[in-house]
């Protein structure tokens, strides 16, 4: 094991959450790495001699963000994507609603203590509106097991449920609190980077369910109903590990906030960057090949893509058909994710190690699918005093996000009516779009009344699993994942740098995409060497 911790240890800053606690505004990082990053942002990459040819493939946050830094400090740097536009995870629907009115298919909310993705908004000067987790007055609803209460009334008395089987050191409590109590033993543990070291090697083979039923003792029942209220149940067979950083950086009492008029506007403002350093972004560009050369260059070979009309999205960039030549360059940064590297071919084979070979093929991605559906009335705010947050059920739907509009005045919402992970956002993927949006608006009004049904103007839908350019929603670790990949995802091939959400442990969020670009634009400029870390902020015992 000691080889696997000495892979893991520089990776493990990023679980250090320290924050400053005094003044207004949002906590922010005190982490040394987290300010070198800033530090990064603000003044650029470090001077340097030896500028290259440098092809970024992928054009979300960590391409766009990566190219930026590597063009400014003087690399000549091109951008390519294989969709018709940039932003990758992050989409925002317009059409087909009405009054203006926008969802996020993808990335839909930020929490406040992300301060590099904040940084990014900050410079781009775009208006903030808050994102409702919960609603305040605690009138999110909650509907299992036929039986349904607010949340208000079931944080005051959990036994309001009526769950089946629980053992009677296990009533009275909500899932929350019977998570916390079963895994703070854990966090409290990782109090420094080598306790997280401790923590992965005794518990990283663990799965959620095995650990709440081996090491926390609880009961069937207790297992089901943590996993059905937490919205473990369709990952209760990934790592645990994963699973306790995500729940740890984002307790009940996390403020967020999302992009007013679409969280789209940062990668296209991230895009325009590019255009006035005159970094070309080629639109429909998939990559095919990878050729290592004996010049010590890489060859690149695209192919182009048709689009589909749930993946049709617009917007700028050069949508040309690809040239059959290859193109050549000193230096590849590859943003996309694992399962698309499957279907590159790398010559000659071995230029990627077996490990790199053995993470794209084993790497996990999670299959993920929200529904949207408008409606001309706010009813969720006028008949059942709902602003924002969301309903738990274990209907299909699963949870239920009332979006609140940015103007009060604004004729009607949209509701994200079912938001689902693996296996259930699978059996979405199996029906039509138009089966996707009535099963959700039939099981919606099951919850809300039938008479909502007169309110529901259109609906539509985005699959990640699906999607021919995501290949899923994020990575998500099987057990034992997190220590036999993680050092390996990251990890160069020569002259192939490799970034996005995945190579940080913020996997799904923007803010580990902004840290991936930092860091690999350190490494292709020379700043650095992987693995990209401060010693000060990791244990050397």
């Amino acid at each position: 094991m000691s080889s696997v911790r000495n892979r893991l240890e520089p990776f493990l800053w990023d679980l250090l959450q320290e924050f400053e606690e005094n003044g207004p505004g949002p906590k922010r990082y005190t982490n040394k790495v987290i300010k070198s990053y800033l530090d990064v942002l603000e003044n650029g990459l470090k001077d340097t001699t030896t500028k290259k040819t440098v092809a970024v493939i992928g054009a979300g946050v960590s391409g766009l963000l990566a190219a930026r830094l590597l063009a400014e400090a003087g690399h000549k740097v091109t951008v390519y994507e294989a969709n018709t536009t940039v932003g990758g995870r992050i989409k925002t629907i317009r059409e087909p609603f009405k009054w203006g009115q926008t969802a996020e298919a993808g990335a839909m909310r930020l929490p406040t203590t992300y301060q590099l993705v904040l940084h990014l908004i900050e410079k781009y000067q775009l208006p903030l509106t808050k994102f409702y987790n919960y609603d305040e007055n605690g009138n999110n609803l909650i509907f299992v097991n036929g039986v349904k209460v607010t949340r208000g009334e079931y944080i005051r008395n959990p036994d309001c449920l009526q769950w089946p089987g629980l053992r009677d050191d296990e009533k009275g409590k909500t899932a929350e609190t019977l998570w916390q109590e079963a895994t703070q033993p854990l966090i409290d543990q990782a109090k420094t980077a080598g306790g997280w070291l401790d923590v992965i090697e005794k518990y990283g083979d663990y799965s959620v369910h095995e650990f709440l039923k081996h090491v926390a003792n609880y009961s069937p029942a207790a297992i089901e109903f943590i996993e059905v209220l937490m919205n473990l149940e369709s990952r209760s067979a990934l790592s645990l590990i994963q699973q306790i950083i995500e729940e740890a950086d984002h307790t009940p009492g996390t403020d967020y906030f999302g992009i007013a008029g679409g969280m789209d506007k940062l990668p296209n403002c991230m895009a325009e960057d590019l255009k006035s350093l005159k970094v070309p972004i080629h639109c429909n560009h998939r990559l095919t090949k990878i050729e290592y050369t004996e010049t010590e260059t890489v060859k690149l070979s695209f192919s182009g893509t048709k689009s589909r009309p749930l993946q049709w999205r617009g917007g700028d960039g050069i949508w040309a058909d690809p040239s059959p030549d290859a193109v050549e360059y000193e230096a590849v940064v590859l943003t996309i994710p694992f399962p698309a590297l499957r279907f590159v071919d790398v010559q000659p084979l071995h230029k990627f190690s077996h490990n790199k070979r053995k993470a794209i093929r084993e790497l996990n991605y999670d299959a993920s699918t929200k529904i949207f559906l408008q409606f001309s009335e706010r009813f969720w705010e006028t008949q059942d005093g709902m602003y924002g947050g969301h309903t738990i059920t274990d209907l299909a739907n699963r949870f239920i996000y009332y979006l609140t509009p940015e103007h009060k005045d604004q004729q009607g919402g949209i509701i994200i009516s079912s938001y689902t992970w693996a296996r259930e956002a699978r059996g979405w993927d199996s029906l039509t779009e138009e089966d996707r949006v009535q099963n959700s608006l039939d099981v919606l009004a099951q919850i809300h009344g039938e008479h909502i049904k007169d309110y529901f103007v259109v609906g539509t839908s985005q699959s990640w699993q699906i999607d021919t350019f995501s290949f899923g929603e994020a990575a998500m670790f099987d057990p034992g994942q997190v220590q036999e990949l993680k050092y390996y995802i990251s990890q160069p091939e020569g002259n192939v740098y490799f970034a996005g959400d995945l190579t940080s442990l913020k996997i799904a969020w923007i803010e580990g995409a902004v840290e991936s670009g930092i860091r690999v634009a350190q490494e292709v400029n020379g700043d650095i060497n992987f693995p990209a870390m401060l010693p000060s902020e990791t244990s050397t015992s």
